[in-house]
């Protein structure tokens, strides 16, 4: 699955040290789980599956091999609101269905080892795991379509199974659809049978053992692309963006192959792009299904692309298809390795900058999650619903350990553990400690305290590090100011002398404060901390202003280049803004650029405005992105009139969405206008529809706007201007008609605009919310709106602790904290004057 899974889930702004109530992952009703005992396994099954797309339903019959592990006289399978006709095994059985489960009475005790076939024959209206998609009044356009989607726990709403990662079987599924239609599954397409007129049957044979969670169907009119053992599915009209989605795959699977030493490990590879999907993808085995949002114009592709997702879900037929996780618990060992193999992949094709960023930004990822919502062991069995371990722990820190790990034992040896551990667990599954044992066995190394630390170890070092020199000693202090136990591990430092000399230097922290004298023979020009980031770490650097900009100016490393940036956005001087200036004019690489723009931004002067504004000339479109947004952060009238010519004409759709959240923050009433307009654009994703309803949350309390967004984010709109206007409503729910028309999107048929309209009454922070809030949170249907909806609650009742007051003070603080940094930008012109 996409790490486009965690997307959903709202941002709580908090910081560290605050709510500790909010920072628990752990949920009321969360308890341990443990893998099921199994008194039978599942070896292979056969499928017969004719939906009928207009009725919303299915009509079935299915055959089970099943191998007896332990005596019984009973079969008890998953399955979740299946209407069951009929079971026998030679003769007809008795059944019993009951709390999503289906119990067969096999009438006589089946002893260890025996083998038996189980036929079931059952119908369904499946509420989930199997998804329709036909037109409507409000989407005349859509096309009619279904698709299946079975992780966590969805598959057995499609058919009767051991919905559990740790069942693996081989499958036949034959989809019966009407002439003119296609449908997709896992496997080798065996033959397409022609059955009366109207009707033709595909018939898929997949003979690699998958749990019942990456069994697939889709059905519906598509191009196909074919390219040897690789097929493309796409809407008809929709072809021509085609390429600019799928053309890199043969490239990714070449270097997977080549870095993991272990070849493609299914007969074909087909992605299928569809409607309403409700993931950005899903790795089913030797079919990845997409969403439709994937593919993209020629404007788009300018500072967008699919490479990311494409080379994500490829990266798991490898890691969570071919080798599973034994148990949810476990399924860092999908995710993590998913989304480090999207950096490989970025390593290999656009090199070591783009790959440093990438990591950076991945890490950036978990830190927002375990500053604003919580932080917990990317390993833990506690959890209320599997799909609650779909968070930026499983995916970004669980990519950001493997890139720890790579380093920690060195390219060569990382990538001959990996090709040991797919082909010792293929085809089957596997645990975080057999990946260790692994790893232990190829390096020789002791790997106990690494896993321990990193994977079983809530948190991350937070450091603060100090530098001084008297004479011809350099100091270094590095405190660990995170809660808990110090962490152990090598820090790299860089030292860097007059005429380019630089000495390296490794530490071994172990302490809460850790305190090393470097002996120098001359001063120290600027210093660097892991400029690798081979620690996964939050920094913050107390250094001398000049220092810090002679790192962003000759850093080696983009890592080097962006931590200077990061450190300065706390400076002021003339110095400061003009050393960020110059990076984001002619920094070599764009991340950098971005960086500094960021950094210009909040340092908030008059001088740092303006430095921006000659920003806008710089040419790589995601830097431009970042100076149109950090001019908006200054909130100042005039920015309308600057930003305005971007809004309207921009090369890029993002950078052009950022004007218009930019142009909202000026809080002028000429920006509604401008921005009623821009919200009603059509492009890619509606980007630019997006960004401007961001802007116009900023006029919160007009009743034209709040009025305006209601309509936006009624059934009938292109969803994600749906979503973005729903949680932009949060800024008006004090309007009793907004508050009950957010009430009614508690029930939309879009799981997004759920989770957003829990998020706008968290935002309103209003407590007549809970009732409904407590509703969705026990009855929704889909369990990342539950956990949104707890979560939410917890903001609310949180807020309610606190008086108005502090917030009113912390915007005080806000406005001194401005006055004072044109002050210290005026003391330090007067001392330039001096000098």
């Amino acid at each position: 699955m996409s790490s486009a899974a965690s997307s959903a889930y709202p941002t709580m702004h908090t910081t560290h040290g605050e709510d500790d109530a909010r920072k628990k992952f752990e949920l009321p009703g969360s308890r341990p789980h443990y893998p099921p005992s199994l008194l039978f396994t599942i070896t292979h099954m056969r499928l017969a599956i004719e939906p009928d797309l207009q009725e919303r339903s299915i009509s079935c019959e299915q055959k089970l091999s099943i191998t007896i592990l332990h005596d019984t006289d009973t079969i008890e399978l998953d399955a979740a609101e299946l209407q069951i006709k009929s079971v026998s095994a030679a003769s007809k059985l008795e059944f019993r269905s009951l709390d999503d489960k289906l119990a067969v009475k096999l009438g006589r005790i089946i002893k260890e080892g025996s083998k038996i076939e189980l036929a079931i024959a059952y119908s369904a209206k499946p509420r989930q795991g199997f998804y329709f998609v036909a037109p409507d009044k409000h989407y005349p356009d859509k096309h009619l379509e279904a698709w299946t989607q079975g992780e966590t726990t969805q598959a057995k709403h499609w058919f009767p199974c051991i919905d559990h990662p740790q069942v693996k079987f081989s499958s036949e599924i034959s989809v019966t659809v009407q002439s003119g239609f296609t449908a997709i599954s896992n496997g080798r397409l065996q033959r397409v049978e022609q059955r009366g007129n109207k009707k033709q049957v595909f018939h898929w044979l997949e003979s690699n053992p998958h749990p019942a969670y990456l069994a697939s169907v889709v059905v519906g009119k598509y191009a196909e692309i074919k390219d040897g053992s690789l097929q493309y599915y796409v809407p008809p009209e929709r072809k021509a963006d085609a390429p600019r989605t799928f053309d890199q795959t043969p490239k990714m699977i070449k270097f997977f192959e080549e870095y993991l030493g272990t070849k493609y490990p299914y007969e074909k590879y087909a992605q299928v792009a569809v409607q309403d999907f409700i993931y950005g993808g899903m790795e089913n085995s030797s079919c990845t299904t997409l969403t439709l949002d994937t593919l993209h114009d020629k404007k788009a592709h300018v500072d967008f692309t699919s490479d990311y997702l494409i080379s994500h879900e490829l990266a798991h037929q490898w890691f969570g298809d071919l080798v599973t996780c034994r148990d949810w618990q476990h399924i860092w060992l999908n995710e993590g390795f998913a989304t480090y193999c999207e950096a490989l992949y970025w390593e290999a094709s656009r090199g070591n900058d783009e790959f440093q960023y990438y990591v950076m930004q991945t890490a950036d990822d978990y830190f927002e999650e375990a500053g604003t919502r919580y932080t917990r062991p990317i390993v833990t069995k506690v959890y209320k619903h599997p799909d609650d371990l779909f968070d930026r722990h499983t995916y970004e820190k669980g990519g950001c350990v493997l890139h720890m790990l790579r380093h920690h034992v060195g390219d060569k040896y990382f990538r001959r553990s990996l090709k040991t551990y797919l082909q010792r667990f293929a085809n089957s599954t596997a645990e975080t400690d057999d990946l260790r044992k692994i790893f232990e066995l190829e390096t020789g190394k002791s790997l106990q305290q690494f896993f321990d630390q990193w994977i079983f170890r809530e948190g991350h070092p937070e450091l603060k590090v100090d530098f001084s020199q008297d004479g011809d000693i350099a100091k270094i202090k590095v405190e660990q100011v995170q809660a808990g136990d110090p962490f152990e591990f090598a820090l790299d430092v860089n030292l860097a002398f007059a005429r380019g000399k630089k000495t390296r230097y490794t530490f071994k922290i172990s302490e809460k404060e850790s305190v090393f004298q470097i002996p120098v023979d001359s001063e120290v020009e600027w210093f660097s901390v892991d400029p690798e980031f081979k620690i996964l770490k939050t920094i913050s650097i107390r250094a001398p202003k000049e220092m810090l900009v002679r790192q962003l100016r000759d850093g080696d490393t983009v890592i080097e280049r962006v931590e200077a940036a990061r450190a300065l956005k706390d400076k002021s001087s003339d110095a400061v803004i003009d050393a960020l200036k110059d990076a984001v004019l002619h920094d070599k690489f764009w991340g950098v650029a971005a960086e500094a723009a960021k950094a210009l931004g909040a340092i908030r002067t008059d001088y740092a405005y303006e430095a921006l504004k000659g920003c806008l000339l710089v040419k790589h479109p995601k830097a431009r992105r970042a100076v149109v947004k950090a001019i908006g952060e200054f909130k100042k009238e005039e920015t309308l009139e600057l930003l305005k010519p971007v809004l309207q004409k921009d090369e890029s759709y993002f950078v052009e969405s950022e004007a218009a959240t930019a142009i909202g923050k000026t809080k002028s009433r000429q920006a509604i206008a401008i921005l009623k307009k821009a919200a009603a654009t059509e492009t890619f994703q509606n980007v630019v529809a997006q960004g401007a309803i961001a802007g116009l949350k900023e006029f919160a309390g007009d009743k034209d706007i709040a009025d305006f967004l209601v309509e936006k984010s009624k059934y009938g709109n292109y969803h994600r201007v749906r979503e973005a206007a729903t949680f932009a409503l949060g800024k008006f729910a004090d309007n009793h008609a907004v508050f009950d028309h957010l009430k009614s999107l508690l029930t939309d048929r879009w799981f997004r605009v759920r989770i957003n309209a829990c998020r706008a009454l968290a935002d309103a922070e209003l407590t007549k919310a809970i009732p409904d809030l407590t509703w969705v949170a026990e009855h929704d249907l889909d369990h990342r709106v539950r956990r949104v909806a707890d979560e939410c609650i917890n903001i609310i009742k949180e807020a309610t602790k606190k008086p108005k007051e502090v917030a009113q003070m912390r915007e005080e603080l806000d406005r001194v904290k401005s006055k004072n940094l044109e002050l210290l930008q005026k003391v330090d012109r007067l001392e330039r004057e001096l000098r």
